[in-house]
This record gives C-alpha cells, structure tokens and sequence, in this order.
C-alpha cells in the first residue's frame, strides 16, 4: 500500500552492453518524495548469467532544482555481494533531465560519474557516462523504460561495444 508521499515498486533491470555483457537485477524499492526530491532503498538479486549472482542494496536521492522535478541532481550508491563479487558503485549525476512529453511518456538524461571500489581486489575505477531514454506507462500501475547507455566518456574515442549498452526497465507500482 502507498502512503501520501511514499511509493513502493517492484522492478526488473536489464542492462545489455553491446560487448555481450550484461546485469539483470530484481527487486523491491521503497521511497519517500518530498517537495524538494526523494530518498529510497532498493534491495534486490542480480546475475550477469553466467559467472556471477549477487544481493543488491541500493541507496538513492535526488534533489529538484525545480518543482516539478524536471532538472534534478541525483545520487546512487550501489552495493552488491555475489558469489564471485563484491563491490560499492558510487553514481552522481550533476543535471538529470526528465521531460514529460504526453500523459503517459517521458523522456529522460541522466550524464553521471560513476566510482566503483572491487573489495576483492582492492582496485579503484571511475568513469564518467550517460544514459537517455523513454519511460511509458502502460497502466495505473505499470510503466516500461528503454534507454541508451554510453560508458566511459572520458575516453571519446573507444566506441567499441564495451562502451555501449541497451537497458530495458519494467516496474510495478505498489
């Protein structure tokens, strides 16, 4: 059940690099909206299908600059645990954009940093990127993502499929 100014959902991820890696993650988040942005948790299980499965724990905020939340700056720290992994994923996004452009359709861009710290091997990476999509509501309680990803804009040459992702999103409102 949905309280006044907390939502719940249930989400299914999939984020399909063109290089044949991928993530997919399951689960439930809950968050609290304010006037001036939001702060959630999402705890799920993912897998890449083939060497890896793992619990989630993801921490987000996002502050509007504006009241209809259109521009914002938002903030995720991910933490997961796998059978093959462990890790802490530090994403913040300076200016995302969400346009509403009908009803049921929004688009969205969200460029970011991204720092990532392996607590199995110790190592550091960060990059920077962005990912712009389409979000459609299908039903009161239902909505679909497709999105873009370009991975490691610091380096603007590599355009190899290491770099380049297709994200699918379903989420059930609760």
């Amino acid at each position: 059940m949905s309280m006044d100014g907390i939502k719940g959902n249930t989400s299914i991820s999939t984020y399909q690099n063109l290089d044949g890696t991928n993530l997919t993650i399951a689960g439930v988040e809950e968050k609290v909206n304010g006037p001036k942005g939001s702060a959630g948790a999402f705890l799920g299980v993912g897998t890449d299908f083939t060497k890896d499965a793992m619990a989630v724990l993801d921490f987000k905020g996002t502050y509007n600059y504006d009241e209809k939340g259109l521009f914002n700056q938002n903030l995720r720290i991910r933490n997961t645990v796998g059978i093959k992994s462990a890790a802490t994923q530090i994403r913040y996004s300076p200016l995302s954009v969400n346009i509403p452009v009908g009803k049921n359709t929004t688009l969205y861009a969200n460029p970011h940093y991204v720092g990532k710290f392996n607590y199995k091997t110790g190592d550091w990476t960060n990059s920077a990127g962005i990912f712009a999509g389409v979000t459609q509501k299908i039903s009161k309680n239902t909505a679909v993502s497709l999105e873009a990803q370009r991975y490691n804009l610091q380096d603007i040459k590599d355009n190899s499929g290491k770099n380049w992702g297709i994200n699918a999103i379903v989420s059930w409102a609760f």
